[in-house]
């Protein structure tokens, strides 16, 4: 517990928030079913008929279920968005501003809660990859902790943007719908981007969830992701170090991705609503 003689630092402050947010998140269940259920149910409809095939050279239940840990990124993507949105409008954001609460410390402890609901699903999903797919553990944990990290700051950061172009909370879906279904479908979370038609790869492989997706496979399971497709050969299997020159290009895509959503955050953020 906090004394409450003691002045209250930016840790402390974070923290309530996180706390807030915590609650608000699982107390309410359209958030939940989207925030939290929606990769692991999808998850569970799309890679259990694929048991026993293989893509890549790996199990492709597995592989698709890596790819739907890559997804659990744009649920955290729609709850942040909801979440801000929604207490912009109830002028709550206003009114903190308003107090000593630093504003680093509200969107960091939203952003605490999103990342740990995350964490939430990334230990589920990765449990049903291993347990019930059959994957293998890990063969580079650290990468796959660092693309995760990665991606989930890069899509934290679009929700803060993309917040302040949201005129309101009804009109959140017309924001997060196509972010979804452009992760979803050409993200390469369900089917190899190389299984899209030609015109459409270099566009998909752009995508920020894309990088994400190949570069998580390519830690979890020790091979060349980025140019399988359901027709193609095994792909060839890298050494540690190896695992990470692959990783690279992925991960400067998304060093990019995060510096312009970075930029995109402080022109567009808003702390009120449009029409305060």
């Amino acid at each position: 517990m906090t004394d409450p003689r003691r002045p209250l630092t930016w840790p402390d402050y974070a923290r309530a928030q996180f706390r807030l947010s915590w609650k608000v998140f699982w107390r309410n269940r359209r958030s939940t079913f989207i925030g939290f259920l929606l990769p692991v149910l999808l998850d569970l409809a799309v890679a259990t008929p694929l048991r026993g095939k293989e893509l890549g050279g790996v199990n492709a239940a597995a592989y698709t279920t890596l790819g739907f840990v890559g997804f659990a990124l744009v649920t955290a993507f729609i709850n942040l968005l909801n979440g801000i949105v929604a207490r912009r409008d109830d002028l709550v954001l206003k009114r903190l501003r308003g107090t000593e609460v630093p504003p680093s410390a509200v969107l960091a402890g939203q952003f605490g809660a999103a990342g740990a609901v995350l964490l939430l699903q990334v230990l589920l999903l990765g449990a049903l990859a291993v347990l019930w797919f059959d994957a293998p553990l890990p063969t580079d944990p650290l990468l796959a902790l660092v693309v995760l990290g990665a991606g989930f700051l890069l899509f934290a950061l679009l929700a803060a943007a993309l917040s302040g172009l949201t005129p309101g909370a009804e009109a959140t879906p017309m924001v997060a719908t196509p972010v979804l279904l452009l992760s979803m479908f050409a993200g390469g979370v369900a089917t190899p981007v190389g299984s899209l038609p030609d015109w459409l790869q270099a566009p998909a492989h752009a995508l920020p969830l894309t990088p994400v997706v190949e570069a998580l496979r390519t830690a979890w399971f020790g091979r060349a992701f980025g140019a399988e497709s359901w027709s193609g050969p095994p792909l060839p299997g890298l050494g540690l170090l190896d695992t990470w020159a692959h990783a690279a290009p992925s991960l400067l895509l998304l060093a990019a991705w995060t510096a312009a959503a970075a930029a995109l955050t402080r022109r567009l953020f808003r702390w009120e609503p449009r029409h305060a």
